[in-house]
């Protein structure tokens, strides 16, 4: 879905019958009377609505001058209607820039006023004063789409030819005039990549779609490697303004707008020829969905621009154009929503409250269908963590989960709250019922790492880490077995995409061995030194800043007094407490980076020291960033996404 047409109020859904406003005299009476052809307050009510219904979508309204506090487009159903120039193309041309930012378009209805001469809409453009009449409204109202054509024979040659000089103005029209490349690179080294394209069409592309380069096997030509390149914003990529119907151009030429990037291969390709591509991706499923105005086209939305060799020589980067896939012909771009991302969790539960929050956090993403939680690994080597864990898993009804255990691991103790929670009772019945322990042999941690990430795509896992590195260094330091041939590092570059880890101190603001480094400074050491992807860190001083709120706990959860994470976080501390949620911040920015909570540093090194400082290194090539947070607002709205993820619920407000 594209755009939201308001129409549900008035004869044909028209806003008039009854009007807005008293702008224009009513259609069927003589005189405005209120609240019968005219409704006071009424653009108030839609538009308040329709702004809050469809946040993420362009709402169009026939008329938008009555709806002077929203930034809505138009439809307007009596496009190139000569009788309409004042209340339709002139209204229009009042909202100047509006077109940059919001859709304008609507219907040709040919069947009243001066186009009720022409039987048919194939009469309508075939008349050449009429079709350009029609086109340079287009081009001075920057329109986006047309209707009105259901009835039309898309088989009439005539037709189509008219058809297709309208359409070819509408909307956007990315044209590439010049890309240019190396011909060979180096694993792991940037190479510049340079293209300039150009909007020959009418309006914006109105949502800010991902560009993606990437490499294509030469003979498949499916794509072995991707990347988006990041700072492109093709909403931005306008067209020209002020149409010359005599010298058919704008008297404003379109800019022409030059990418220039900097790209390393970050995963493992095999060395060899390859096909350099471009596409642009629909967010929602993460597919190619929006084509260049190119005739260098493959089946599939990718567009080739020339050969290319990994540590390999290329004599020839010209691509043969019988390759070349006819764009107009091709069905098999679709719209698909979102896979939920596969996620793996290493927790040390037991040790503080907060990682109990955060698994809650989990389960209500998968419930929700963001996330596949395949696998959770635990890093506290006490056999309660395995109880409880898996208690737990089977209270969100996910018994079926794998679990992976650190033997001979880091934080043997007890802990707080696990025996504790295990052993409560309430009104004659456990509130957490294990079925596995540590008699029944769990896999070591990085065995079943190994094993969940062999059976995944490759750069698609988000590895959440919230406690000592132990499975994780092992994981790196694994060898081939019966999962993959490949050794852990090499597993871990193919198969995951992030490492979100909380652990560290970052800034000037605290300096001391943060104590999730510090249970395991080796394993800390070889992760932040050798996990080859990238790599946000989430500091103690980051948790310590957002609070959560007990009372959410003693309020947001139904039948609190015996919900065992609520029994847990009274059990770990004297209520009333707000507790740091160092661990929820790692999972919040891992499933939902997009709604920007906290910032990201530069990008860098980080290095653990031997007693378990977390140093920093600012580095164009480096791998690490760390989040922050600054300002009360912000620091609120994190915090109400954090409560909001924990408790299941869309809206909170809670009383502190």
């Amino acid at each position: 879905m594209a755009y939201v047409e308001m129409g549900i109020i008035g004869e044909w859904g028209e806003h008039h019958d009854p009007d807005l406003s008293t702008y224009w005299a009513p259609h069927d009476e003589p005189d405005h009377v209120a609240n019968r052809t005219w409704i006071p307050g009424m653009e108030k009510i839609l538009g308040d609505a329709f702004a809050k219904a469809f946040k993420n979508k362009k709402v169009m309204v026939r008329y938008a001058y009555e709806f002077k506090d929203y930034e809505f487009g138009i439809y307007w159903d009596s496009w190139s209607q000569p009788q309409e120039i004042v209340r339709g193309y002139e209204e229009m041309k009042k909202l100047g820039d509006r077109w940059k930012t919001q859709p304008i378009g609507g219907e040709i209805t040919w069947n009243w006023g001066d186009l009720a001469r022409f039987k048919s809409f194939e009469e309508v453009v075939a008349d050449k004063d009429t079709r350009e009449y029609v086109m340079e409204q287009i081009r001075n109202l920057h329109c986006n789409h047309l209707g009105g054509i259901t009835w039309a024979d898309f088989n009439d040659p005539e037709f189509q030819k008219n058809a297709e000089t309208l359409q070819k103005a509408m909307g956007y029209r990315f044209v590439i005039n010049e890309f240019s490349y190396p011909k060979e690179i180096k694993e792991g080294e940037q190479f510049p990549v340079s293209f300039k394209v150009i909007n020959t069409g009418s309006s914006p592309f109105y949502y800010n779609w991902p560009v993606e380069i990437a490499l294509l096997d030469p003979e498949s030509h499916q794509k072995v490697w991707g990347q988006i390149l990041e700072g492109v914003n093709i909403s931005e990529w306008m067209p020209g303004d002020n149409w010359s119907l005599d010298e058919h151009k704008y008297q404003t030429a379109p800019e022409t707008y030059h990418i220039r990037k900097n790209i390393s291969i970050d995963a493992p390709i095999a060395k060899g020829k390859y096909i350099l591509a471009l596409t642009v991706l629909d967010p929602a499923g993460m597919h190619p969905s929006l084509r260049f105005a190119n005739e260098n086209y493959f089946e599939g939305g990718y567009h080739p621009m020339g050969y290319i060799g990994i540590d390999e020589s290329v004599s020839d980067t010209r691509l043969n154009p019988d390759l070349f896939f006819d764009i107009q012909s091709d069905k098999s771009l679709k719209y698909q929503l979102k896979q939920p991302v596969p996620v793996i969790f290493d927790t040390d539960v037991g040790n503080d409250i907060d990682d109990v929050l955060a698994m809650q956090m989990l389960f209500n993403y998968e419930k929700a269908g963001k996330i596949d939680l395949l696998g959770i690994t635990i890093s506290k080597s006490n056999p309660y963590s395995i109880e409880y864990i898996d208690g737990y898993c089977r209270l969100n009804e996910r018994g079926d989960i794998p679990l992976g255990y650190a033997y001979n691991g880091a934080t043997p103790e007890d802990g707080g709250y696990l025996r504790q929670t295990l052993d409560t009772i309430i009104e004659g019945n456990k509130i957490l019922y294990p079925q596995r322990s540590i008699k029944d042999n769990l896999p070591e941690g990085y065995k079943l790492l190994r094993k969940l990430l062999a059976s995944q795509p490759d750069n698609s896992v988000v590895f959440i880490a919230v406690g000592p590195e132990t499975n994780l260094s092992r994981l790196l330091h694994s060898e081939a077995d019966e999962y993959s041939p490949l050794d852990g590092k090499s597993l871990v570059a193919q198969k995951v995409k992030l490492l979100s880890v909380m652990g560290g101190l970052y800034g000037n603001e605290f300096d001391f061995p943060e104590w999730n480094l510090v249970q395991d400074i080796n394993a800390a050491q070889t992760v932040f030194s050798e996990w080859p992807t990238p790599v946000i860190a989430s500091g103690w001083e980051l948790g310590n800043k957002l609070l959560y709120p007990h009372q959410s706990i003693l309020n947001d959860f139904p039948d609190g007094y015996k919900h065992p994470l609520c029994v847990s976080y009274q059990i770990y501390d004297k209520m009333p407490y707000d507790r740091q949620t160092w661990d929820l911040t790692s999972v919040l920015q891992a499933i939902e980076p997009e709604k920007d909570y906290f910032e990201l540093s530069t990008k860098g090194t980080i290095t653990i020291d031997s007693v378990g400082h977390s140093l920093f290194n600012a580095s164009d090539k480096g791998q690490h960033q760390y989040l922050m947070i600054q300002g009360k607002e912000n620091i609120q709205r994190t915090l109400d996404a954090i409560v909001r993820q924990v408790t299941g619920k869309e809206e909170k407000n809670i009383n502190q």
